[in-house]
């Protein structure tokens, strides 16, 4: 009987506490490749019953505010043209609200919002580095998806004055990831909920030296060389010192880079033009 009763509890935790892990539905076909400018992502909201999609400032840079341009979508079929009103966050948010023609995406709910995220908290993004995409024309949902990444929220940076946000996270975003949807899991709620909190749009970059090799003898080695770690030893027993070139190289330090979605809401309502949603839309 004791052994039957903790049986039960197990099961009915496990039943209660979903994956934290799973990337739903209304993310994935929500997300798009899209080339405007750049080459990027893009993702679909809805505000007030109208859908929007939305993306990284910087690639769309070239198309003109508060006016219409085509960009290119990649659908299962190859690239498609959009027509698209483009409206452009003020600086320093790097948002773009694009306003479709009519709908492009399932509804399922995805609020906007990043009211509950919190420091440490696991969120994830999707979006197309280097424009890989992986087309699926036999699955149970056909059409171009993106590759999932996830960070840890390291810090809020906070503009309070000027009502915006940056979310710093603990992750890796390469070219191609901006305008992906940053997504997290509403942890107030027993079922498995995302939301979108903010929009990918770069990495923090850190400047370092090239260096070189220059071959020396073992009686050479400085203590300046050992505390700078600039000593390498080749597998035949030769001995090189790191020296600079003169030359710096950008790297990606890890710490991706992301902006409040509020922003993109309060520019949506001030121009509330996006087509009125459906739930009977497939995408088909």
């Amino acid at each position: 009987m004791r052994l039957n009763s903790v049986t039960c509890l197990i099961v009915g935790f496990m039943t209660v506490v979903p994956s934290y892990g799973q990337i739903t539905s209304n993310v994935l076909l929500r997300t798009f490749l899209i080339q405007a400018s750049e080459i990027g992502t893009a993702f679909t909201i809805e505000v007030d019953g109208r859908q929007y999609l939305i993306t990284a400032k910087h690639i769309v840079k070239k198309l003109p505010n508060e006016a219409a341009s085509t960009i290119q979508v990649r659908k299962k079929n190859g690239w498609s043209p959009l027509v698209v009103k483009v409206f452009k966050c003020d600086d320093p948010v790097d948002i773009a609200v694009l306003v479709p023609p009519e709908q492009l995406t399932v509804n399922y709910s995805l609020e906007p919002t990043s009211k509950g995220l919190e420091l440490g908290q696991d969120a994830y993004f999707v979006g197309f580095p280097y424009g890989e995409q992986f087309v699926k024309t036999y699955s149970a949902l056909p059409g171009v998806y993106g590759l999932i990444k996830k960070g840890m929220v390291s810090q809020f940076d906070s503009m309070p004055e000027r009502d915006m946000q940056r979310i710093f996270l603990d992750g890796y975003n390469n070219p191609g990831f901006s305008g992906s949807p940053l997504v997290y899991r509403d942890l107030s709620q027993s079922v498995l909920v995302f939301k979108v909190a903010g929009v990918i749009v770069s990495y923090e970059a850190n400047e370092s030296s090239v260096l070189r090799k220059l071959e020396i003898r073992e009686n050479q080695i400085t203590a300046e060389d050992r505390a700078k770690n600039r000593v390498r030893r080749a597998t035949d027993g030769r001995v090189y010192r790191l020296v600079d070139t003169g030359n710096v190289v950008q790297l990606n330090t890890g710490i991706a880079t992301a902006w409040d979605i509020g922003t993109a809401v309060d520019l949506i309502r001030k121009h509330p033009s996006g087509p009125r949603v459906s739930d009977a839309f497939t995408g088909q």
